[in-house]
């Protein structure tokens, strides 16, 4: 069974294609017995099928199809879908440099945008060259939040998705995307995408149609298909260039949509994921995990992008809330099968008493004793509430961006950040200014579990 293919069509009906041949007989047995289990959730044509029936054998080499546990079984599950079919390629490969930076969340108001914000303007302030991508379509704030009137340039996201469907983006398009912040501050550079640029400002009645059409696939000269992420992927490597950008931020639309898939997935990028100490996230990061899961074989140890996602706690008030953050996404993680195995206890060694001699066992395999260290995911990262960012305006309180100021609350994000960094900048924003010359990224620890403690917070 578990080299068979199971087929759930757009209705959520499925059929199952054995790997194998099968006569008459079997087939309709198999035929019966799963209409009998599915009940109205069974295809109504051909509810089974052999590997030397018509149309099977590309279906059963589909690269596309998952492995997910059913009860005692595990089974190859390829599932058709009209929308969210970009959620079923599993994640890119880490992109070149310069580095990506993903700001996600699955809901909005958690302090994504800002944290964000205050990174570009840290990046800037040490010199760097940032360029900042918004990708919340349906509620940008990006442009608004990093532009003003005179530098917001012609077009945005929106135009780009909805052009390159028509024709191919050209050097001059994709220069008319890109404004100039003024919160760089003269030293390095912020460099800004909105979702809305002038020409769809100058006329607002038609933007919803422009949304309508931007989440369209493409469909080229030959039949090909390409799909919202690998445009949203095409657009943002237009302008991974290194010498250009020491580094990418993109900030992904709250939720599990598919524009948050592309960034989520497609970018290979470092991804910080934002939620708050509340059920809602909790049961948002377990549908998420729990999805990605799929993309993973244990026997081939853990895949590479695990390495690149984060959890972050936004608005974070308390140490000790921190604390708890940090056990209940550890505990998500090993539940849904990207944590470390738990240790297999042999129910028959003795009890330890005070004074015994703890029992010892050569013959018991390392895995069986040891932590798994193959499979740690991130250490959570905690940002600090801080009363002075909550609905933050970096063009009206620019006085914000000074890093004694915002690094109490965005120590621990920068950190790691400047740790992924594969260049050298200098360890402080206030050295630059000083002309003090440069400390190598080796010299920025990251944070550990700890949040900051921050007098100002509230």
């Amino acid at each position: 069974m578990s080299a068979g293919v199971a087929l759930r069509d757009t209705t959520g009906r499925l059929c199952f294609f054995a790997d194998s041949e099968l006569d008459e007989t079997a087939v309709k047995t198999l035929s019966d017995r799963l209409r009998l289990a599915l009940g109205p959730y069974a295809r109504s044509d051909r509810v089974a099928a052999g590997a030397d029936a018509y149309g099977v054998t590309p279906i059963l080499a589909d690269p596309a199809a998952l492995t997910v546990t059913a009860g005692a079984y595990r089974v190859r599950l390829l599932d058709r879908r009209l929308v969210g079919a970009d959620w079923l390629r599993a994640p890119f490969p880490a992109a070149p440099p310069p580095p990506r930076f993903v700001f996600a969340s699955l809901k909005g108001g958690v302090g994504r945008s800002t944290a964000l914000a205050v990174t570009a303007a840290d990046l800037a302030a040490r010199g760097l060259r940032v360029l900042t991508i918004d990708l919340d379509l349906e509620a940008p704030g990006l442009g608004p939040m990093l532009l003003d009137e005179g530098t917001l340039p012609e077009f945005g996201v929106l135009d780009a998705l909805v052009e390159n469907g028509l024709a191919p983006l050209d050097a001059t398009f994709l220069t008319d995307l890109v404004g100039p912040s003024g919160l760089a501050g003269g030293r390095g550079r912020i460099d800004v995408i909105p979702v809305l640029g002038r020409r769809s400002l100058s006329h607002p009645a038609d933007v919803l149609a422009k949304i309508a059409r931007a989440y369209v696939e493409d469909i080229g000269p030959e039949g090909q298909v390409t799909t919202l992420l690998d445009q949203i992927r095409a657009l943002v490597d237009a302008f991974a260039d290194p010498h250009r950008y020491d580094a990418i931020l993109v900030d992904a639309r709250a939720g599990l949509h598919e524009t948050t898939a592309a960034a989520l997935l497609g970018l290979g990028a470092e991804v910080f994921l934002f939620g708050l100490d509340e059920p809602q996230t909790y049961q948002g990061f377990e549908v998420l995990l729990s999805h990605l899961a799929r993309f993973v074989d244990r026997a081939q140890g853990a895949p590479e992008w695990l390495d690149r996602l984060t959890l972050v706690q936004g608005k974070m008030q308390k140490t000790l809330d921190a604390a708890a953050f940090a056990e209940r996404c550890r505990t998500l993680f090993t539940d849904v099968g990207l944590g470390p195995a738990p240790l297999r206890v042999d129910p028959e060694l003795p009890v330890v008493g005070a004074f015994s001699d703890i029992p010892w066992d050569d013959t018991a395999p390392d895995a069986a004793v040891l932590p798994d260290e193959d499979w740690q995911p991130r250490i959570p990262l905690a940002v600090a509430d801080d009363p002075r960012f909550r609905g933050f305006d970096p063009q009206a309180r620019q006085d914000l961006l000074v890093e004694r100021v915002y690094r109490p609350a965005f120590g621990q994000l920068l950190d790691q950040i400047h740790d992924t960094l594969p260049i050298t900048i200098p360890v402080d924003s206030d050295s630059v200014l000083a002309g003090a010359p440069s400390i190598g990224v080796g010299s920025l620890r990251r944070s550990d579990a700890e949040p900051p403690e921050n007098e100002d917070v509230g």
